[in-house]
C-alpha cells in the first residue's frame, strides 16, 4: 500500500506539471513524462524482485522448469518495457516510433520463446 501511495505521490503532479508544460514546452513535458516513468520503475524494483523470488518457490514447488519460469519473467519484462516506450513515442506524437516500438517487443518476445517453442515442436515430432 505505501508503494501505491509512493507511486500516485509521483504519478499526480507530474501529470499535472506536464499538463501545464504541454501548452508551451511538449519537449519538457516529455522529460517530465519520461522522469516520472523512471522514478516509478526503480520505486518497483523491490516489489518486483520479491514477486521473482515467490515465483521461482511456486515454480520449484510445481515443479516447472526453470526455463518456463525464466521465459515468462523476461516476456512479461519486454511487455512492459514495450508498453512504456510506446506510449512514450505516442506522448510525443510518434505514432510511427510507437507501432514500431511494439513490433519489436513482439519480436523480441517470440525470440524469447523460442526455447519453448522448440521444445513443443520436439514433443509433437516424438508423438508423430
Amino acid at each position: 500500500m505505501d508503494l501505491l501511495i509512493k507511486i500516485a505521490a509521483v504519478c499526480v503532479p507530474a501529470a499535472l506539471i506536464a499538463a501545464v508544460l504541454r501548452k508551451d514546452s511538449p519537449a519538457m513535458a516529455m522529460l517530465v513524462a519520461l522522469a516520472a516513468g523512471c522514478v516509478i520503475i526503480f520505486s518497483t524494483l523491490g516489489a518486483v524482485g520479491e514477486l521473482g523470488g515467490f515465483l521461482r518457490e511456486v515454480a520449484d514447488t510445481a515443479g516447472v522448469s526453470s526455463t518456463v519460469l525464466s521465459v515468462l519473467m523476461k516476456t512479461v519484462g519486454i511487455a512492459l518495457v514495450t508498453g512504456m516506450a510506446s506510449d512514450l513515442c505516442r506522448d510525443a506524437g510518434l505514432a510511427a516510433a510507437a507501432s514500431a516500438s511494439q513490433f519489436a517487443g513482439s519480436a523480441a518476445a517470440l525470440y524469447v520463446a523460442m526455447p519453448l517453442m522448440r521444445g513443443v515442436l520436439r514433443m509433437i515430432r516424438e508423438l508423430i
